[in-house]
């Protein structure tokens, strides 16, 4: 009797670097983020924010519902229509050790998804508090420092994620000067013995992108153990 043939065959990795579905966020993102400021400025939650970590979070929230009611109408170029994969924003998504992100971006069909291909933080500019000052970048709960301190990020295989910057006051130029300032202090005088900020820290504004009340940024960032990390900064004026 001849043996029976194992005709198993180990599924392929999924590669989403091939697949280009970064690339497809990227280009939702940038065609539909110019809507939130109407979006939101028609929330009751956002003309009552409390100057808490509480009020960045109802921001977000409302960011979260606003990129699954703008995902049902997006025309995806980079995803094939014979793919059928679509995004899925998930709030409070979870990381590695019982950490969790403030929404993470998941690649799903109707019989399963293939779980976060992207990550999104969030913070207000500026951050309430001022022990909290400097929190885009810097602390426990600082969004930069937490990415290259591998507490985020560490489970997406391809080194990027996305900040999204809520500018409550001043606008977007003062920021970006504002935050290198702070990118320069600490490379002069270092209060993290850990993690050492360079000037290559900083970041640069991405000109190929501008839309009104919209500007983006990107910086690159060397981690404890990991490659780094490349962030793509959308920071959105929410001032009436």
């Amino acid at each position: 009797m001849r043996k029976a043939q194992n005709t198993y065959k180990k599924p392929k990795e999924f590669d989403i670097i091939r697949k280009s579905y970064q690339l497809e966020f990227f280009n939702f993102i940038e065609e539909k983020i110019s809507l939130f400021p109407s979006y939101i400025s028609k929330s009751f939650d956002f003309q009552n924010l409390p100057n808490t970590i509480q009020g960045e979070n109802k921001i977000t929230e409302q960011f979260h519902r606003f990129l699954n009611s703008q995902e049902r109408n997006f025309k995806y170029n980079e995803i094939l229509k014979s793919d059928f994969y679509h995004f899925i924003f998930e709030n409070q998504s979870s990381g590695e050790k019982h950490r969790s992100y403030d929404i993470g971006v998941i690649l799903g069909k109707e019989t399963h998804n293939t779980g976060k291909i992207l990550v999104i933080e969030a913070k207000r500019l500026p951050t309430p508090g001022n022990s909290r000052k400097k929190e885009y970048l810097f602390g426990n709960l600082g969004a930069v420092e937490r990415f290259r301190k591998e507490v985020h990020g560490q489970d997406i295989k391809s080194n990027q994620a996305v900040i999204i910057g809520y500018i409550q006051s001043e606008n977007q130029n003062h920021w970006f000067q504002q935050i290198n300032s702070w990118i320069e202090e600490e490379n002069k005088n270092p209060n993290e013995s850990s993690l050492a900020w360079q000037n290559a820290d900083k970041f640069v504004k991405d000109d190929s992108f501008s839309q009104i009340k919209i500007s983006k940024y990107t910086s690159n960032h060397s981690r404890l153990t990991l490659e780094k990390i490349k962030l793509h900064h959308y920071w959105i004026n929410l001032i009436n």
